[in-house]
């Protein structure tokens, strides 16, 4: 194989040469800017779509569970108050002796 080196066979390969350059450094370059997109795309998709929840029966379990919680929760606030009202109506409320209840600072 003869190689001419006239200056139109040079130049005629100067184009494909700068050609196969200008891919090889901006290649990772396009791919970069490509996966970029592709992963934005993919964010968006990600974002627009609603998260599928399990069919199961812990749901029930759980509002089970919490009806249960609210019904203690209303016995214990029924026995306070019911306990509130009887210590109210237990204690005496007439003042019989205008000294009882009364410390005097007296010495003997």
């Amino acid at each position: 194989m003869s190689v001419d080196p006239s200056l139109p066979v040079v130049i005629a390969q100067m184009g494909h040469a700068e050609r196969v350059v200008h891919e090889a450094q901006a290649h990772p370059e396009m791919v970069q800017a490509a996966a970029q997109q592709a992963a934005a795309q993919a964010l968006q998709h990600d974002r627009s779509q609603v998260q599928k929840t399990e069919e199961s029966g812990k749901s029930e379990v759980v509002s089970e569970r919490e009806r249960n919680r609210q019904r203690r929760r209303a016995l214990l606030m029924a026995r306070r108050k019911a306990r509130v009202e009887e210590e109210q109506d237990e204690t005496p409320d007439s003042d019989d002796d205008p000294w009882s209840g009364n410390i005097l600072n007296i010495k003997v």
